[in-house]
């Protein structure tokens, strides 16, 4: 399975996608507010599990 670094779109701008080919940005299904949810981020030297305001544009990827 994989997790291509896709970038993100940020929430405060007018969709402008940033970091293509660079970051890697995931929702989880899990949310930690009525506002936020946990996500995963990542780039070549990083892996980390965070939260962020759903506003923020990360992908989404199914997996089983």
């Amino acid at each position: 399975m994989e997790f291509p670094a896709v970038g993100y779109r940020d929430a405060d701008s007018s969709g402008t996608l940033y970091y293509a080919g660079v970051y890697g940005h995931y929702w989880s299904s899990v949310a930690y507010s009525s506002n936020g949810a946990y996500h995963l981020g990542f780039n070549s030297g990083l892996l980390r599990v965070g939260s962020n305001n759903k506003q923020g544009g990360f992908s989404v990827r199914c997996v089983r």
